[in-house]
């Protein structure tokens, strides 16, 4: 199976066929653009929207139609604002992911999610991990009806036991399915490199590190070695973990 390509320069796809696209931008007025010209040879996957403003303040367009789209919001808005936005983001493809670094967006997260709209909260290692667990709750507990959460719904969906679930998947991070690509010009296409992170998760286990020794191990995969204590991130995902396995019937 080929990666999934994570590209920026819309120039580039010119130069390729057959393959699955996540294009990357900060610019609205090209999402029709940038469908068409990837849907000529190829397939879009997502355009990921990494754009410094509340959700609110967005001017969402009918014109997008189903055209599938990530956005990654500073947050949400005033609730009223975005109440009246919800008869055009029903007819869309539209989920919202907000930074965990950010207080009010643990409430946004569930704001939207009450409201039918596809969201997830960004976990790193600036997160309140109170307010993610409380999260945590809400998306796999919660009785009222509402729509999925991310990461939780993923690990949910994909998790059995003994088995290693990344859920960087869902923020398109995962280095076994995604392939960033970088060109200068379709000159050195050919040349062009696919950036892998320097660090695998199996690199923890040759340095014998703490992480590899974490329960929560298999869900985390390391994405908060940079933590000096660990004792939060620890919590947070054994406690997540224990959850799955407790209300989700696992095949043996």
């Amino acid at each position: 199976m080929n990666p999934i390509l994570k590209i920026q320069d819309i120039n580039l796809l010119d130069e390729l066929k057959n393959q699955t696209i996540v294009f990357e931008t900060d610019n609205f007025e090209i999402i029709e653009q940038i469908h068409n010209a990837v849907q000529k040879n190829n397939h879009l996957f997502c355009i990921k929207l990494n754009v410094n403003q509340d959700i609110t303040s967005i001017n969402f367009k009918e014109e997008w139609g189903q055209i599938p789209l990530v956005i990654y919001p500073a947050g949400l808005g005033a609730v009223r604002d975005f109440v009246t936005l919800l008869p055009v983001l029903k007819k869309m493809n539209v989920k919202f992911f907000l930074d965990s670094a950010e207080q009010q967006n643990y409430e946004a997260v569930q704001i939207l999610s009450s409201l039918g709209i596809y969201s997830g909260i960004v976990i790193n290692k600036n997160a309140d991990w109170e307010k993610l667990t409380d999260l945590m709750y809400y998306a796999l507990c919660g009785k009222a009806a509402h729509a999925p959460i991310e990461p939780f719904q993923y690990l949910y969906d994909m998790y059995q036991r003994n088995l290693l679930v990344d859920y960087g998947t869902v923020f398109f991070e995962n280095p076994e399915m995604f392939d960033f690509l970088t060109a200068k010009s379709a000159k050195d296409m050919q040349r062009a490199q696919r950036v892998k992170p320097i660090k695998t998760w199996q690199s923890f286990f040759y340095e014998a590190t703490p992480c590899a020794a974490c329960e929560g191990w298999r869900i985390c995969l390391g994405k908060y070695a940079e933590i000096e204590d660990k004792i939060e991130c620890q919590t947070f995902t054994i406690e997540l973990l224990n959850l799955i396995e407790n209300i989700k019937p696992i095949n043996p």
